[in-house]
């Protein structure tokens, strides 16, 4: 007995004493003004309608009379009628919707006092130590269930977030490997490209350089040829020229000699012309002794023919000294016009060669000019290639730095969405903790609502028993 009264006592003392009579806590159940302003709305259900309404619904309520079959002069007397028997029927109706309402509302209030005070007496009930002290191991009971179930749980939930761990990492670090390799592989490919890319950089200078060098053979050998083209040219020239001195000297000596002739002839034909005037004179000296027994009056005549005769030697003389005038002159001219041509001619060709001259200087000079020209493109082609090189590495590096902070950033988007899921299902366990506990204190009403009928039983068991002695 001691024991059940500790026991009585150490489950009292966990609970708030309300109060020492037999009153019931009105903030579970309401006071009289609560219950007055509950009694209040079935007063207020009252049906108000107009005057029209209600005529309308006299009239549609008005028992059909066969007034074909009536006269006339009643037809007023039948409708009053009807409409006082409407009228009595709408107050009787009326009367009636009264009582009805007040007797459902009595019965409502009937109810619901009726409910306060078994939910009264239920909680008087509860507030029995003995209740308490069953309700306070069924809930040690339920929470001990609870907690080795929470217990159990988060072993389950430690596991799953271990494995879930252990998977994160092993797919975080197959997605590393496969990245390292996919890296190393275009760093791979990279490192073809630029030795691909070298190669045919290289290629290109050599087919440059062999391009320059067959340019320059085949420059020199223009230029041999054009030397060459020269030389002969020079010596065409020479050969020309000693063609042209040898000509103008036999020229000259076929003049030397044509005046030497020309000259002997003449002296030639002096001597036979003086030969042939000493032979006339002999004739003539031997027809004058001859003649000169003839007439004396031939000899006038002989002597005036010779003096004719004379005469006209003389101007013959003079005629043929005259033509060899003219002929030196003509040989002189001849000579004058031959040298002048001569000389023209050296000086067409000194002119002809001077030009020539010129005209190689100027294409030396344009081959020089080429030369520094294609030099000068040589050497921006190769500062320009150096600076796309340069550029071309620049752009790679570029490249790579920002392939590389992409692939940062692709690491730390990476771990933080992994962080983020860790978050969001660490707030989903605690929403499944939330929820196991909701789902807890629902178990813990639905325990009390199956410890309220186990109680019901009981008592209704111990009264049986009473009521059976």
């Amino acid at each position: 007995m001691s024991v059940c009264s500790s026991v009585r006592s150490n489950g009292s003392s966990r609970y708030r004493r309300i109060s020492d009579g037999s009153t019931v806590d009105r903030t579970l159940f309401g006071t009289k003004n609560d219950q007055r302003r509950q009694k209040e709305p079935a007063l207020q259900r009252k049906a108000f309608i107009r005057l029209s309404e209600l005529n309308r619904i006299k009239e549609s309520t008005a028992a059909p009379l066969p007034s074909a079959c009536l006269s006339s002069n009643a037809a007023g007397e039948d409708k009053k009628a009807v409409a006082e028997a409407r009228k009595a029927h709408m107050k009787r109706l009326e009367l009636e919707e009264l009582d009805r309402q007040r007797k459902s509302g009595s019965r409502h209030d009937d109810a619901k006092l009726e409910r306060i005070r078994k939910h009264a007496q239920e909680k008087i009930d509860e507030g029995q130590d003995i209740v308490k002290l069953l309700r306070t191991c069924s809930e040690r009971a339920a929470t001990f269930a609870i907690r080795d179930q929470q217990l159990k749980d988060k072993a389950e939930r430690e596991e799953k977030e271990h494995a879930y761990e252990q998977r994160m990492i092993l797919a975080m670090e197959i997605d590393r490997l496969k990245e390292i390799e996919a890296r190393e592989a275009e760093e791979a490919l990279k490192l073809r490209k630029m030795v691909h890319d070298r190669k045919i950089i290289e290629n290109q200078i050599e087919e440059r350089r062999q391009a320059r060098l067959l340019l320059e053979e085949a420059r020199d050998q223009e230029n041999k040829e054009m030397l060459e083209q020269m030389k002969r040219y020079r010596e065409q020239d020479e050969a020309n020229a000693r063609a042209r001195r040898e000509e103008a000297a036999r020229a000259r000596k076929e003049i030397i000699r044509a005046n030497e002739e020309h000259i002997r002839s003449k002296k030639e034909r002096k001597v036979l012309e003086k030969r042939e005037d000493e032979m006339m004179e002999a004739y003539q000296m031997e027809q004058d002794e001859k003649m000169r027994r003839r007439e004396a009056e031939e000899e006038e005549a002989e002597r005036k023919k010779r003096e004719v005769q004379k005469r006209l030697l003389d101007e013959q003389e003079r005629t043929m000294d005259r033509q060899s005038e003219m002929d030196e002159l003509r040989a002189r001219r001849a000579m004058e016009d031959a040298e002048r041509k001569y000389r023209q001619k050296q000086l067409l060709d000194a002119q002809r060669r001077r030009r020539d001259k010129e005209v190689l200087d100027e294409a030396r000079r344009q081959q020089q000019e080429e030369k520094e020209r294609r030099e000068e493109e040589e050497r921006r082609a190769r500062k320009d290639e150096y600076r796309e090189a340069m550029a071309q590495s620049l752009s790679m590096a570029e490249r790579e730095r920002l392939e590389a902070e992409r692939a940062e950033k692709k690491n730390q988007e990476l771990i933080q969405n992994l962080q983020q899921q860790m978050l969001e299902n660490s707030l989903l366990e605690e929403e499944r903790k939330k929820e196991k506990y909701r789902e807890g204190s629902i178990l813990l009403q639905e325990m009390a609502e199956e410890k309220a009928k186990l109680h019901f039983i009981r008592d209704k068991f111990v009264q049986e028993m009473k009521d059976k002695g």
